[in-house]
C-alpha cells in the first residue's frame, strides 16, 4: 500500500515510518526538509501542497499538528495556528484525499477531546467531544471535519483519539511518573497498522489509552472495530503511574 504521512518528521511519525516501512511505500510530508527521498514539502494549511502530495496514495494517516506545548498552554497568536493547522488544515487533507481516491483515512485526534469529562466517570470509546483548553477544542474541530469527508464523500475514515505515546526504549520515562492513560508506543504503532488495514469502515472514532488498573476509557471499539490488544502494561514494566491530574515536572 501507498501511504502518505503528514507531520512525517515528528516523533510518531519518524517510528511509524521505521515500524511500518517493509509493509507499505510511504510518502513523507512535512513543513520540515527531512533527509530522505521519500519527503515532499507539505503544509497542510496550503491546499496546493496537499492535493499534490495525495495523488496516487492509497491511504493518508495525518499526523500533522499543531500543539504548542504539553499541558494547559494558550497564547492568542499560537491559538490561531493550531485554528490553521488543526482544524482547517485537517478538512484540506482528507477533503483532498477524497476527492483524489483515497481508499482510507487515518486521522491522529487527541484523548483531550473528551478530557471534560471528569474522575471517575467512565469514558465512552467515541463519547461526544467535551473538550479541554484550546488545543482540544481545535482536535474536535478536526473530528468533526473527518465526520464530514466521510459521510459526503464517502472517504473511510478512523479517528484515533490518543493519549501521549512512552517510548519503552527511552531509560529516562522510568525516572518520571506517567499518568495512568498513556500508552506504550509499541500499542500505539499497533493501533496505526491496524487502521490502515481494517475492513467495512466507513466512520469510527476509536480511542487509544494504556492498559492501566486504573482505566476509565473504553477500549472496546478499537478491540471491535480495529481488532487491536494491547500488549504493553506500562505498570507492570517498572513504570511509576500516577494520577490523572497531578502535576508533571515534564510538562
Amino acid at each position: 500500500m501507498r501511504v502518505l504521512i503528514t507531520g512525517a518528521a515528528g516523533l510518531i511519525g519518524q517510528r511509524l515510518t521505521r515500524d511500518l516501512e517493509t509493509e507499505h511505500e510511504f510518502v513523507l510530508g512535512d513543513v520540515q526538509p527531512l533527509d530522505d527521498p521519500r519527503w515532499v514539502q507539505l503544509d497542510v494549511t496550503n491546499p496546493e501542497q496537499v492535493h499534490s502530495a495525495v495523488q496516487r496514495v492509497d491511504a493518508v494517516i495525518h499526523l500533522a499538528i499543531a500543539s504548542g506545548f504539553e499541558g494547559d498552554f494558550e497564547d492568542d497568536a499560537f491559538n490561531q495556528v493550531r485554528f490553521d493547522v488543526n482544524a482547517k488544515g485537517t478538512y484540506n487533507v482528507a477533503y483532498a484525499a477524497a476527492a483524489a481516491g483515497v481508499k482510507r483515512f487515518v486521522h491522529t485526534s487527541s484523548l483531550t477531546v473528551v478530557w471534560g469529562y471528569d474522575p471517575p466517570e467512565f469514558v465512552a470509546a467515541d463519547a461526544p467531544p467535551k473538550p479541554a483548553g484550546t488545543y482540544a477544542l481545535t482536535k474536535t474541530m478536526g473530528e468533526q471535519a473527518c465526520r464530514y469527508v466521510a459521510e459526503t464523500y464517502g472517504l473511510s475514515t478512523v479517528c484515533l483519539r490518543i493519549s501521549k505515546p512512552i517510548p519503552t526504549d527511552e531509560p529516562v520515562w522510568k525516572t518520571r511518573k506517567l499518568r495512568p492513560q498513556f500508552i506504550a508506543f509499541d500499542d500505539l504503532l499497533q493501533a496505526f497498522r491496524l487502521s490502515l488495514s481494517a475492513e467495512n469502515i466507513g466512520f469510527e472514532i476509536v480511542t487509544l489509552v494504556g492498559e492501566d488498573a486504573g482505566r476509565r476509557w473504553d477500549l472496546s471499539k478499537a478491540e471491535q472495530v480495529l481488532g487491536y490488544k494491547p500488549t504493553c502494561r506500562l505498570a507492570d514494566m517498572g513504570y511509576q503511574i500516577g494520577s490523572e491530574t497531578e502535576p508533571l515536572d515534564y510538562e
